[in-house]
């Protein structure tokens, strides 16, 4: 009989690698600026990833230590600690600035623009959090980069998920080429971080927007690897220039940071293109909608400050990916040496022009119908008989295969709504003014009590899925609103909407928000019944009702005629009449954050 253990060492000799891409350039197997960083940093500072060449990377432990040799190398780097994680391991962002600004009110202070990189946040995602080390110390050490900093003030989390990154395996990504070991997907407590910004259950997250909201960064870059098809592209993206940032940040972008970063990533030798999370087929648009703030760039944008994804792609080699997490990086730090100035201004002018209560808010999105040419840079493939699998299994080949499609990033709103002066949330729904106060959102206190129009919103037809997401049930629902008089008093907290993350506090608070408190399970106990009627009690409470409101009969009659199901079963009779009556409880499956709309 076969055992565990003869099984995993069976698999330790057959199950080397992953399938590689079939498709490295010359430019790729060169990784120019990645092997010229190898080549002059001193030997002390070279990472676990440059030694043992590139076949393994290093534990969280000797990330932190290089990070500690470049702040004791430069008098311009410095560890800041934000907090531990799950298993007691402390959390750290590194800071880099010429005017040594090492909190982030000496940095605003500066008027320099801060530059976040992010890195780790799914720890088998390797090359981040390898470049970014190797960036700081070519700008701190051997200073071949130093003059970037006279333009920007640098931000980099060595790692996020710092328990998934010391959970070591050779088998944790069974798409991704290299390294020997890497670290898992998700946290310590099995949180999936980027699907947490917004309902931030994790520990790790609430530290993580804590430093988020001080620094307040004008430029986010979160450095992903992704798997799925095999293509010709090094490195894909999703950057916000859309009608889900400001104007002003969407402008800059636009136009300065975009072109500019896709010039230099190409003339360094990459091959870029749009991130692919499906098949690209002839004669259909590749269609790209902006990301839900649950997500870390979509959060950004939210927030309005200028996001990109990077995802180099899983079976490129270790040091390509690197390569191009380096590169990309650089390329977008020299965009910021020439024109960060005009992101300062365009983030001052987001967080000052606030929404106005009136105007039309987006927030959720759908493709528009006119789109721009694009070459969608693929493989050609074939298909062979798996044996194991019984079907046909899909194969790559080493033949480039250009397909010309339409491109739709262009976003019109799915759902808009007419943004409200702001909400009034009641002081015991805790979980919600928790959250809002981690985020940074502002509240203020109601001081004088007020008999006035608002809106309410109650849930109808909510079900639940079987299983949960991110350990929550999230259910769906469709949702009335009515206008009502309502006493709002010293128990309510009001939430603003005309604040600089009043786009942020509507996306939290709007129940039909794709990532609502409501969307996220916060608030399941409102859906619960927790009072019931005996049949003895009610039936003869039942006749009354029915003898003394005419319409009500007469509705009650329709619907036994339209549901055999209904008239058959008394205790189903029982409920439909039961919430009809005074004394069902009124509060069920009703949202108990009020619309301020006058």
């Amino acid at each position: 009989m076969t055992t565990v253990l003869t099984l995993a060492l069976l698999a330790q000799q057959i199950l080397v690698a992953p399938n590689q891409s079939v498709w490295v350039t010359d430019a790729m197997k060169a990784a120019r600026n990645l092997e010229a960083s190898t080549r002059r940093s001193p030997k002390n500072l070279l990472t676990l990833a440059e030694t043992s060449s590139w076949r393994e990377t290093g534990t969280y432990d000797e990330i932190l230590n290089l990070y500690l040799k470049l702040a004791a190398a430069s008098p311009y780097g410095r560890m800041v600690d934000i907090g531990a994680s799950p298993q007691g391991r402390r959390m750290y962002l590194f800071v880099a600035s010429k005017d040594k600004a090492f909190d982030a009110a000496a940095a605003r202070k500066t008027g320099k623009p801060i530059v976040f990189f992010q890195n780790a946040i799914h720890p088998g995602e390797n090359g981040g959090k390898d470049a970014a080390l190797m960036l700081l110390r070519d700008i701190l050490v051997t200073r071949h980069y130093e003059s970037l900093l006279d333009h920007a003030i640098i931000v980099s989390l060595p790692a996020f998920n710092v328990d998934g990154l010391d959970n070591r395996s050779p088998y944790h990504r069974i798409n991704e080429q290299g390294p020997n070991e890497m670290g898992f997907r998700v946290t310590a407590q099995r949180y999936n971080l980027n699907r947490d910004y917004m309902k931030a259950d994790s520990p790790e997250m609430q530290n993580w927007l804590k430093a988020f909201h001080k620094w307040s960064p004008d430029l986010f870059i979160d450095n992903h690897v992704t798997d799925g098809q095999d293509l010709q592209a090094d490195t894909t993206i999703v950057i916000h220039d859309g009608i889900d940032v400001h104007p002003a940040v969407a402008s800059w972008v636009g136009q300065k940071w975009l072109p500019a970063l896709w010039s230099g990533m190409e003339a360094e030798g990459h091959s870029m293109g749009w991130y692919v999370g499906g098949p690209i087929r002839p004669g259909l648009p590749f269609t790209m909608l902006p990301m839900s703030p649950r997500f870390g760039n979509g959060y950004a944008a939210v927030r309005n400050r200028a996001s990109l994804l990077v995802e180099t792609h899983s079976l490129k080699p270790f040091a390509v990916r690197a390569w191009a997490h380096y590169d990309i990086m650089l390329e977008s730090l020299k965009v910021i040496a020439a024109s960060g100035r005009d992101l300062r201004a365009a983030t001052e002018a987001a967080d000052r022009e606030t929404l106005q209560p009136g105007s039309r808010l987006a927030l959720d999105y759908q493709p528009a119908k006119e789109g721009v040419p694009y070459t969608a840079r693929l493989l050609e493939t074939e298909t062979y008989q798996g044996s194991a699998l019984g079907g046909p299994v899909l194969r790559y080949l080493p033949k480039p295969r250009n397909l010309e499609v339409t491109l739709i990033r262009k976003a019109l709103p799915r759902t808009e709504i007419t943004v409200p002066r702001g909400y009034y949330v009641p002081k015991e729904w805790t979980p919600i003014l928790d959250l809002l106060r981690l985020h940074g959102v502002r509240t203020q206190a109601v001081t004088t009590p007020t008999r006035t129009s608002v809106e309410v919103t109650r849930f109808e037809n909510v079900t639940f899925p079987n299983q949960p997401f991110e350990g929550r049930f999230l259910p769906n629902f469709e949702t009335r609103t009515t206008r009502e008089l309502r006493d709002i008093h010293a128990n309510y907290l009001f939430v603003p909407a005309n604040q600089p993350l009043g786009k942020l506090a509507i996306n939290l608070l709007e129940a039909a928000a794709p990532d609502s408190v409501v969307r996220w399970g916060l608030l399941n106990n409102i859906f619960e019944q927790k009072e019931y009627a005996s049949d003895y009690i009610f039936e003869p409470l039942a006749e009354k009702m029915l003898a003394a409101d005419p319409k009500l009969k007469a509705d009650f009659d329709a619907a036994l005629a339209a549901d055999a199901a209904l008239k058959a079963n008394p205790r189903a009779r029982l409920f439909w009449l039961y919430k009809r009556s005074p004394f069902y409880e009124r509060d069920k499956d009703f949202y108990p954050v009020l619309r301020a709309v006058d």
